[in-house]
């Protein structure tokens, strides 16, 4: 991180929903630049357009969580990428409008077949199972991954990947696009550090994926997470805490965090955000469901070590 560089912080967009959302959205503004942050709210995936024009009405600055507005996931890893690359193209419209200069996606699936976007009423199990591989599972019945990353196949769509997001980056230039890890669930692929690390290409860390990853795998989180940061390509960072723990929950009974930064877990954010703070990372978004200016004050005591 540039030292005359501010540091960007943002929320998810869900922080700000019902009839209390644009009082807590003044909160979290006005902490955020009471500590000298550039403060904007990152659109969630699953934003209706209501939503979408209430916030860009109170003037703050946006990001994206994309696709926005759209049935499907955008799937580089497809073998037709015409309908991912028309699908961006739509929200890059949207984006140029809302003066959106960054985004960040999942795009790693392994399926050739359309990947529902869930929101709208649909959730996300019930999108992910039209594309669910039993083979690829832990078990026929398990929604988590298996060891597949050392196949042909997934080296395949690996090559597929990196390619387009070259071709990403030619088209929209002026854009950050971030390519997300991924949760590791129903052949959504971009998983561990050493195969992002091919991509080539900008990353969004998300602690809540990584967390499940480590256990999914047996790996150590934090010697994962330097891992993604040693790349030098985390450009982002999604911040949320986790309820599970390894004692606490069998592994079939874990699922993605999204909680308050101050949630009992066995994380360590503050270590993760230290190691974030001295790779340069300027660049982070509270993805907590329903966060206030209380998230805020916590990552400001983290970052001041």
């Amino acid at each position: 991180m540039n030292a005359n560089q501010k540091l960007r912080v943002e929320m998810t967009s869900t922080a700000f929903r019902g009839k209390t959302g644009l009082k807590n959205l003044e909160k979290c503004r006005e902490a955020a630049e009471n500590y000298g942050w550039e403060f904007g709210v990152q659109l969630h995936n699953s934003s209706e357009p209501g939503e979408i024009e209430t916030l860009a009405a109170a003037g703050v600055p946006l990001s994206a969580h994309g696709p926005l507005n759209s049935p499907f996931n955008w799937n580089l890893a497809a073998e037709s990428a015409e309908p991912t690359f028309e699908g961006i193209e739509a929200n890059v419209k949207l984006f140029r409008k809302l003066k959106i200069k960054s985004c960040v996606f999942h795009g790693f699936y392994m399926t050739d077949r359309p990947v529902p976007a869930f929101g709208g009423g649909r959730s996300y199990d019930e999108c992910m199972k039209t594309v669910f591989r039993p083979e690829l599972a832990m078990g026929p019945r398990e929604r988590l991954n298996g060891r597949y990353t050392l196949g042909a196949e997934f080296r395949r769509r690996r090559l597929r990947v990196r390619e387009r997001l070259a071709e990403l980056r030619r088209k929209y230039r002026s854009f950050l696009f971030c390519i997300e890890n991924d949760f590791p669930a129903y052949g959504a692929s971009n998983m561990l550090a050493a195969d992002a690390a091919l991509l080539d290409h900008p990353l969004c860390l998300d602690t809540g994926h990584l967390w499940m990853t480590a256990r999914l795998f047996e790996l150590d989180f934090h010697l994962e997470a330097a891992a993604f940061l040693k790349t030098g390509r985390v450009r982002m960072v999604h911040l949320h805490a986790s309820k599970y723990t390894r004692e606490g929950y069998p592994l079939e009974e874990w699922g993605d965090g999204h909680l308050p930064l101050d949630t009992p877990g066995e994380m360590d954010l503050p270590r993760f955000v230290g190691a974030c703070r001295e790779a340069g990372v300027d660049y982070y978004v509270l993805e907590v469901v329903k966060g206030s200016a209380a998230d805020l004050r916590l990552l400001k005591r983290w970052l001041e070590g």
